[in-house]
């Protein structure tokens, strides 16, 4: 696959008009950041701020501008494009619409300077990326797909799992970890287990147990001592955690350690 043409955060003023009877031996890939007419089946239709969409090789291309004007990303590819959203289960001339489509600008601004840039497997680079692209875009507007967070959201999530799993002796709870990031409890842990794969609660346990591990297979450090030091105030819900973790309990972990 090879990148013809990109560009991104591309303006256009509201009396553009663009249609194309044919477009040739070529791919093109339009996301919409703000509101735009697609002509599709015959029909004018006004597509939502989100949008993405993309013309096969040999079809007919009929978009404008809103009032306001119209601002968008865009990118015209190699027939190989066409393998990739293929194996990624998306189909030409389909509308497809992320809950948050900031990556989709992301990645394609990559592409776009790795494109203008050029250098060693600069191919290769941008085919990547395009695979990544399209792999979310398919994720992303599945009903099963884990939620789409904002980008300034999911750096806030980021920075606070940092901070628990730093302090991780601290007597976290599910609405200390909330205030980190002004959301409900609930809320946070809907997006805490949608971003990582885990509930906040164990995913500190799995930080808890693994510094425990460490602090037992050195041999001056009891198992009393080993809880207290991970942040539990009662040693036999260690023990039973920690049994939980790893199949054994600590005094036995430490003593095949010794």
């Amino acid at each position: 696959m090879k990148v013809l043409n990109i560009k991104t955060l591309w303006p256009e003023k509201e009396s553009f008009f663009l249609e194309r009877k044919d477009i040739g031996n070529e791919y093109i890939f339009i996301h919409i950041i703000t509101e735009m007419y697609v002509f599709l089946d015959g029909n004018k239709t006004l597509l939502p701020a989100g949008s993405c969409i993309f013309f096969p090789p040999g079809s007919y291309q009929c978009i404008s501008a809103v009032k306001g004007g119209l601002l968008h990303d865009w990118a015209h590819f190699s027939r190989g494009f066409g393998k990739i959203v293929e194996k990624y289960g998306l189909l030409p001339l389909t509308v497809y619409t992320p809950a948050d489509s900031d990556f989709v600008t992301d990645i394609l601004r990559s592409v776009e300077l790795e494109h203008m840039n050029g250098g060693e497997f600069s191919k290769e680079l941008c085919e990547l990326k395009i695979c990544e692209l399209a792999a979310k875009i398919s994720r992303s507007c599945k009903k099963d797909a884990p939620e789409t967070v904002p980008t300034k959201l999911h750096a806030a999530f980021v920075e606070a799992r940092t901070l628990i799993h730093m302090d991780y002796c601290a007597p976290w709870d599910i609405e200390s970890m909330a205030k980190l990031v002004h959301l409900s409890p609930s809320r946070f842990f809907a997006v805490y287990k949608s971003l990582f794969g885990i509930s906040p609660k164990n995913d500190l346990c799995a930080v808890r147990m693994e510094h425990a591990k460490m602090l037992l297979e050195h041999g001056d450090v009891s198992v009393h001592d080993a809880a207290e030091m991970t942040g539990y105030t009662n040693v036999y819900h260690f023990i039973r955690s920690f049994k939980a973790h790893t199949g054994v309990t600590p005094g036995k972990y430490k003593g095949t350690r010794m």
